[in-house]
């Protein structure tokens, strides 16, 4: 079977079995509103994909694994969102 790796801003996940967006350390730990601790522990543990950027040796995990992982955070994530308000139109001052 054969995978593109790049595709646009997503790479091929081989744990998800799809293309997902890689995350740095701190933006994955907000999108699951957790400690950074918590991201490596995951790292550690083998459950989500990850890769090292050469020349800084920072980690970029896969949003797709971190999600799944995670799924109770993302419901809370979409109820806490603050639904828009409609616009009012301006009145006219006489």
């Amino acid at each position: 079977m054969d995978h593109t790796i790049f595709t646009g801003q997503k790479i091929w996940c081989p744990l998800c079995k799809d293309h997902a967006s890689f995350l740095r350390i701190p933006n994955a730990a907000k999108l699951i509103e957790a400690d950074r601790r918590t991201i490596y522990r995951h790292i550690e543990d083998g459950s989500i994909h990850v890769f090292r950027v050469g020349g800084t040796g920072n980690y970029r995990v896969c949003s797709g694994c971190l999600l799944a992982q995670h799924p109770d955070s993302v419901q809370m994530t979409l109820q806490t969102k603050p639904k828009p308000q409609a616009q009012r139109p301006k009145s006219k001052i006489l």
